[in-house]
């Protein structure tokens, strides 16, 4: 029974320190973007046209690969995750000039 015990309060402190976990960067995040609905979309992993290559990384992390090709008028990236193969990947974003500007999802994020 103490075994119970020792383990139930175990898992309590841990959802606990995942919570403040949150909570803390979800403030920071406030603090950084002032936009609840930018800090909301970020914490659910959820991308949008207009968000900055930054947002992006905030959200989905840093991305497995990133190509690049400067054009006259802009700077395009493609910034792949997820990788499944060779040069395959399961998502793909597309930004110019540092904004998404559209997506290729193959996979559920």
């Amino acid at each position: 029974m103490e075994i119970a015990i020792v383990i139930g309060l175990a898992l309590v402190l841990v959802a606990a320190l995942v919570i403040g976990m949150n909570a803390a960067r979800r403030l920071s995040l406030l603090a950084k973007y002032n936009d609840e609905n930018a800090v909301d979309m970020i914490m659910h992993k959820r991308i949008w046209e207009g968000m900055t290559s930054e947002q992006l990384i905030e959200a989905w992390g840093r991305p497995a690969e990133i190509d690049e090709r400067v054009l006259k008028t802009k700077v395009a990236h493609v910034y792949k995750y997820g990788r499944t193969g060779k040069n395959a990947f399961r998502d793909r974003v597309k930004l110019d000039d540092g904004v998404v500007v559209g997506w290729d999802q193959k996979g559920r994020r």
